[in-house]
């Protein structure tokens, strides 16, 4: 099981609750370029290629917390 950051896991919450990266940027008050660094760094954590796949491993891993 991947260890995430505090930040990686607030930004796998927000696209688990299919925010875009510019939205989320705006919400966390941090640029898009930012977002998608930390993306990268989370598809590289959980071995996939996209942020859909990521989002959809970390559900199966227990590791977001959606409603």
């Amino acid at each position: 099981m991947p260890t995430l950051t505090k930040k990686e896991q607030e930004i796998l919450e927000w696209c688990a609750r299919g925010k875009t990266s510019a939205e989320i940027a705006l919400i966390l008050n941090r640029s898009e370029t930012t977002i998608n660094f930390h993306m990268s760094n989370l598809r590289t954590k959980f071995d996939v290629t996209s942020r859909h796949a990521a989002v959809l491993k970390a559900i199966k891993l227990g590791l977001t917390l959606l409603p």
